[in-house]
């Protein structure tokens, strides 16, 4: 199993709006995909900060959705909350 980890800098007071988007709007698209296993969605509204795993069952998937563009199109969604570009890793998860 592998894992997509975006770390992201978010402004302050959106992650009520944040939180809603990812619900609505994306995990629905993500879970539709081959592949797909989890997601999990870690948040720190102290540091405005907020972390995005979406577990997958090969790279290959994860590589699959990313260059299909529906990561660049989930990420558009969230133009006027991130305060930062996703910093995006893929790992192979491990234990």
């Amino acid at each position: 199993m592998f894992v997509q980890v975006s770390h992201i800098e978010i402004f302050p007071d959106k992650l009520k709006q944040i939180k809603s988007i990812f619900r609505e709007s994306v995990l629905p698209i993500i879970e539709s995909q081959d592949g797909f296993v989890k997601f999990h969605l870690y948040t720190n509204e102290k540091n405005n900060t907020i972390v995005v795993n979406s577990f997958w069952d090969s790279e290959e998937s994860i590589e699959r959705v990313f260059n299909s563009g529906i990561y660049q199109d989930q990420v558009t969604k969230f133009e006027k909350l991130f305060a930062s570009s996703p910093i995006r890793n893929v790992y192979e998860v491990s234990i």
